[in-house]
């Protein structure tokens, strides 16, 4: 990692788009605040300019004077507080993560907060890693919630599951071109579907594109999900309309963002990471993926009006 001489080389480098893991139960915006908290630190723990000269006349006005420069203690970071703050950061997010949900997340820095909005026009597929419990159904739909229901769910196979996960699956992307007034069997159909994955126009309408079931060990379960738009609640959704079709009940207990267009949990940074040297390196990193995938920013699919 680059060890920078000064706090002002280090803070230009801040620049750019970075990936991190979010924990779960910790919102987007402490992790925002957490990360900037952590490089004002760091800045100001880097050696910065010299303090200002100021002038300083002494002597009697009857006798020769002696003019000398002398530290201005008034630009003392004691006195004028940190070089580094809060202020000086921009920080936003590509798209959000809800608060129970952990994984990937993008965030850009200064002017980086730019990028992040164009991916966020771009609509990158995410994965998911959905964890959910058989036999008990919550108004939340989420481990926490009121229970509301118990059932037994023995009669629950690993074929079962799996066939209901892939009529699930056909039925969202049947809806989506059903949604945008295609019909399944046309021309128009056929042409958009070769132009490569159909993205929403509408930024509020979720899509899946992928849904299996990747463990299965009752009453415990996962499910792997890509899809655009998506949100907390609406995942939470689909493990309870999955127990419904399997003529059980079931909630979910836990939400995984493992990967976001090109951004993988490989080079997301962990919460001990969040640091000047881990995050001006990663940030690198993402430059370089960006460049080597203008698709991120710019895709080639189709856009369908939902």
């Amino acid at each position: 990692m680059v060890k920078y001489q000064s706090a002002a080389l280090a803070y230009k480098a801040l620049n750019g788009l970075i990936c991190v893991y979010k924990p779960p139960c910790v919102s987007v915006r402490q992790v925002q605040h957490k990360i900037v908290t952590n490089l004002c630190r760091d800045l100001n723990a880097i050696p910065d300019r010299p303090l200002e000269k100021r002038v300083e006349i002494v002597g009697a006005t009857n006798a020769p004077m002696t003019v000398k420069l002398v530290p201005n203690y008034a630009d003392h970071p004691l006195v004028c507080g940190p070089r580094y703050i809060h202020d000086d950061f921009k920080c936003s997010w590509a798209t959000h993560l809800g608060l129970f949900s952990s994984g990937v997340l993008l965030l850009g820095l200064n002017e980086g907060t730019k990028l992040t909005y164009h991916i966020n026009m771009a609509r990158p597929t995410r994965a998911y890693k959905v964890h959910g419990k058989l036999g008990k159904a919550t108004d939340t739909y989420f481990w926490n919630g009121k229970t509301v229901e118990r059932s037994t769910f023995g009669h629950v196979t690993r074929t079962k599951i799996d066939r209901v996960v892939a009529y699930m699956q056909s039925a969202h992307q049947k809806s989506m071109y059903e949604l945008s007034g295609i019909h399944m069997d046309s021309q128009s159909a056929y042409d958009l579907a070769s132009q490569g994955l159909l993205r929403p126009s509408n930024s509020k309408v979720p899509v899946i594109y992928g849904l299996k079931c990747v463990y299965f060990e009752p009453p415990n379960f996962t499910l792997e999900i890509q899809a655009v738009n998506e949100y907390e609640k609406y995942l939470w959704t689909l493990v309870h309309d999955l127990g419904i079709q399997l003529k059980t009940s079931a909630h979910c207990t836990g939400v995984q963002c493992i990967r976001q267009g090109k951004f993988n949990l490989d080079m997301s940074l962990l919460r001990k990471h969040w640091q000047l040297e881990h995050i001006i390196s990663n940030m690198d990193h993402c430059r370089e993926l960006l460049l080597n995938n203008e698709t991120l920013l710019k895709p080639k699919s189709a856009l369908l009006s939902l």
